[in-house]
């Protein structure tokens, strides 16, 4: 069958190198046409779907370990009561598969940092800035902290010469602090690496030493305890934005349209947790 469309398109597809097959760029376009072709089948599929009422079926949601954890709780109640009948799918991985989970149709949708392939559509369901959580004893040191998020910011150099607590290399904060680290030559007195933000948000709160904590996972963090206090940073924009991606030529259904929306309306609260500065 190869044989016969190559014959007929007057170019090889494929390189044959030991018994593999690679795709010649002619087969590269001609790969990419058949995905397109195949987005649009299932796409026109899931249109004449939800004009019969689209309320079955499945969805495929793409996430990291941070989001599906501090995210989804909020939102997985309200899916299923609207659609009792369509089973929502977790698939978790890195952030940095995202794109080719749904580019390659594993994924129907996937929540992503970041924007820009043109085989995939993107909307904007969270900003979601990154606060730094400062040690009690800190806190202890300046009068007008008060438990929760409503405290002054705080000028970057003040974690040069400090102990800090961040994840592992390889997860987004954690790039997004090494950034921070670099631009204002910073040099921390000691670095105390861990895979899970519980951890380095415990260890702050026993003043061992100041860690950065995202905006969706400080409302779960701060329950009006007296030893959580959490700052902006002064003259320095620590935002991860929050996209979901979906393949370009996808019809979304009804109940994936629900889906984007209750991530970005449990998103629009999710930097508001109670506050003790009363």
């Amino acid at each position: 069958m190869i044989l016969d469309l190559e014959q007929q398109l007057g170019t090889p597809l494929f390189f044959r190198e030991r018994g593999a097959l690679r795709p010649t760029p002619a087969g590269e376009v001609y790969l990419q046409g058949c995905r397109e072709v195949l987005a649009i089948d299932r796409s026109v599929k899931r249109e004449i779907s939800d004009l019969s009422g689209g309320l079955r079926g499945k969805i495929t949601l793409a996430v990291t370990s941070l989001t599906e954890e501090f995210l989804l709780p909020h939102i997985l109640g309200a899916f299923d009561a609207a659609y009792p009948n369509v089973q929502l799918d977790l698939m978790e991985e890195r952030m940095q598969n995202m794109s080719g989970l749904v580019r390659d149709g594993k994924a129907d949708l996937a929540l992503v940092r970041t924007q820009g392939e043109p085989e995939l559509s993107y909307t904007l369901v969270m900003e979601n800035p990154v606060y730094l959580q400062v040690p009690p004893a800190y806190a202890a040191a300046h009068p007008e902290f008060r438990p929760g998020i409503q405290n002054p910011a705080i000028p970057p150099e003040v974690l040069h010469g400090q102990p800090v607590i961040l994840l592992k290399k390889g997860r987004g904060l954690r790039e997004g602090a090494d950034r921070l680290f670099l631009q204002y030559s910073i040099t921390p007195s000691t670095v105390l690496e861990t895979d899970n933000l519980h951890v380095a948000h415990g260890l702050t709160q026993l003043n061992k030493g100041f860690t950065f904590v995202p905006s969706f996972a400080v409302r779960d963090f701060f329950h009006d305890d007296a030893s959580s206090f959490y700052c902006p940073l002064k003259g320095y924009s620590f935002v991860r934005p929050l996209y979901c991606c979906y393949a370009r030529h996808r019809y979304l259904t009804k109940a994936e349209h629900f889906l984007i929306q209750l991530i970005s309306d449990a998103s629009a609260g999710e930097s508001r947790p109670s506050d003790t500065s009363g």
